[in-house]
């Protein structure tokens, strides 16, 4: 039996509405994948920076590790951070003031991206004193970010 036009252009709409739908339910678990991969990331960073204060503090006996963790924190805050914050990646403790102060923010992941090196290079050296400066510098840099990005 034939169809008739309109029974063709409602099951044409219905299918175009059908991929839509699905299209927008990816784009949502996309956005969702991106806010989780940011949360974990972050997390990441901040038990690095957690275990160096355990070192540092001489909670416990593994002086030998802040070196690992710097670089992990470098490596993290140079390579990751920057990509974590994309346009539609909305949420979780992400503020909005990141997608409507974007100079500003970009400024303070460069202000991470810095301290997080020097406080590397302080690690590599082995210098008590340099390690101190420079993860106070590097705690000052997640809190600047923190203070007007990350809501608690």
């Amino acid at each position: 039996m034939a169809k008739s036009a309109s029974q063709t252009g409602l099951a044409t709409t219905l299918v175009a509405l059908f991929t839509l739908g699905l299209f927008h339910l990816g784009t949502a678990a996309a956005d969702e994948g991106a806010v989780d991969y940011r949360q974990h990331t972050l997390q990441a960073m901040g038990g690095h920076l957690q275990a160096a204060v355990d070192i540092l503090r001489q909670k416990v006996p593994h002086s030998e590790h802040m070196v690992t963790h710097a670089q992990a924190m470098a490596d993290l805050a140079e390579e990751i951070v920057p990509t974590l914050f994309p346009e539609g990646s909305q949420g979780g403790d992400a503020l909005p003031a990141i997608w409507e102060e974007p100079d500003d923010f970009a400024e303070r992941v460069s202000a991470l991206r810095e301290a997080a090196a020097a406080f590397n290079a302080a690690a590599a050296s082995g210098d008590s004193g340099a390690i101190g400066e420079a993860f106070q510098g590097l705690g000052q840099a997640c809190k600047n970010c923190h203070d007007n990005y990350r809501a608690e």
